[in-house]
């Protein structure tokens, strides 16, 4: 899939499965912590920034190593349906992404561009793994367990 950019609303990226209602999560103060907020078919991710343009790359893998270029890195399990597509977006867009049915590990990886303007990269690894943040900036202090427990936000 060719890169594209995303306008970024409220320090997050979603990932979700389209057939969501509701598809974006509310957030308490663990989440924002831990730096994601997950429930079955939907996770959204925190962001370096509040706002603003993200460039963001979406792959299909076999590895879970991260970039050395990464400030942030997490991965949680993400589930794909038969006959559901998936969409990566904030509240200002979203872009689908076509996968096949089955389980899955998102690897999101985020930092900054030489410009100073966001990137985010998305690697989607057939099978699943335990919920990690595996880099960690100053603005996360994840606790020993993570919180995958996420209530939809309100419409």
């Amino acid at each position: 899939m060719d890169p594209f950019s995303l306008e970024v609303a409220y320090s997050q990226i979603s990932v979700f499965q389209s057939c969501l209602r509701d598809p974006f999560n509310d957030w308490t103060n663990m989440h924002v912590a831990q730096g994601f907020s997950w429930r079955p078919g939907s996770v959204s991710f925190r962001t370096l920034d509040a706002e603003g343009l993200a460039s963001v790359i979406v792959e299909k893998g076999a590895m879970l190593d991260v970039s050395l270029s990464a400030t942030r890195a997490i991965q949680v399990p993400f589930h794909v349906p038969v006959g559901v597509d998936v969409e990566i977006g904030t509240l200002a867009g979203t872009v689908v992404v076509e996968l096949e049915p089955g389980d899955y590990t998102v690897l999101f990886e985020h930092g900054r561009c030489h410009d100073s303007r966001m990137w985010c990269k998305f690697r989607f690894v057939p099978g699943t793994t335990a919920p990690r943040v595996v880099r960690r900036d100053e603005e996360l202090s994840p606790g020993e367990d993570l919180l995958m427990d996420a209530q939809p936000a309100a419409p």
